[in-house]
């Protein structure tokens, strides 16, 4: 192993590998036979998950109803919590439960929930995970990741949902993201700075931003506040110091906001494909990276071990 390779950390590893595991889990889910599947079409389709997992149900979510040509069955993205409660899993849903894991309580009581109401439950884990009881099928993502915070398993549990419903539009959409190229951390690191105190966007924008700042949190100890645009415009504008805050801004063409947001930085989504944002979750993810590393943190300090509880 050469000296260079020895210094990149695991965390940057996994940054550096996973378009290669869009390419295999694209190809794999797309692959899984119609018999496999209930005979009736989906009456709705749930998407829970909490923390991480929650934001890529929302994302994923939006990567579904941003598909014109998939059939129209209502999407929910919800966190787990709120199954029982504000979402109530019925027959003929087909339910996913996103834990990486596969040991997120709250998700899999919500599995449990939904496989109880007659719904179609498919749990997306990484690999090696434990299968759920509850679990009708279930859908592999990446290998466990063994610090955190979670990239990969990420967009890998978008990946494998958005193939799964979207089918070869999607496997195509996710082979042209592998063209994504890594960035050079130390361009990154200057760019990035002390990193955002607050990060907005709106639609995929704001769990894009959510999403930013608990990578931040994660990875460089730093608590930033997301929020919607609109959100942002209703309320925390009155807690916004121009000489104390740094606003990243997560920006979409059509967002009303876009010219009343001053940015530090602005991460764009251009395009009007379901999935044109994802470029700018890998973004956060490194600028995250570079955060981390500009504050001193060793990336790897957080491994699986340290963080049972």
């Amino acid at each position: 192993m050469s000296e260079t390779s020895a210094k990149i950390s695991l965390v940057e590893k996994t940054l550096r590998s996973q378009r290669d595991t869009w390419g295999e889990i694209s190809q794999r889910v797309a692959a899984i036979s119609g018999r496999e599947f209930p005979h009736e079409p989906a009456k709705r389709i749930i998407i829970a998950g909490v923390g991480s997992s929650y934001h890529a149900a929302k994302l994923a979510g939006f990567a579904l109803i941003r598909d014109k040509t998939r059939v129209r069955i209502p999407i929910v993205a919800c966190n787990s919590m709120s199954v029982g409660m504000e979402v109530v899993p019925t027959r003929g849903d087909w339910f996913f439960g996103i834990t990486h894991r596969g040991r997120t309580p709250v998700t899999l009581q919500a599995m449990d929930i939904a496989e109880q109401a007659g719904a179609f439950t498919l749990q997306v884990s990484g690999i090696d995970a434990p299968n759920a009881p509850s679990a009708k099928m279930v859908l592999n993502t990446v290998a466990q990741e063994p610090v955190e915070p979670h990239t990969a398993s990420v967009t890998g549990a978008i990946c494998a949902i958005s193939t799964l419903l979207s089918g070869q539009k999607a496997v195509e959409e996710w082979d042209a993201l592998r063209s994504i190229g890594d960035p050079d951390l130390e361009t990154l690191r200057k760019r990035a700075g002390e990193g955002p105190t607050v990060l907005i966007g709106e639609w995929e924008g704001e769990w894009l931003a959510r999403e930013g700042a608990l990578k931040l949190l994660e990875m460089a100890d730093l608590a930033s506040r997301a929020y919607g645009s609109e959100e942002f415009f209703h309320g925390p504008r009155f807690a916004y110091s121009p000489e104390k805050d740094r606003v990243w801004h997560v920006s979409m063409p059509k967002d009303p906001r876009n010219a009343m947001i001053r940015a530090a930085h602005s991460i764009g989504i251009y395009g009007a494909t379901p999935l044109a944002w994802v470029p700018a979750l890998v973004e956060l993810q490194w600028l995250s990276l570079a955060v981390e590393l500009k504050g001193g943190f060793a990336p790897d300090r957080r491994s699986l071990a340290s963080l049972e509880m």
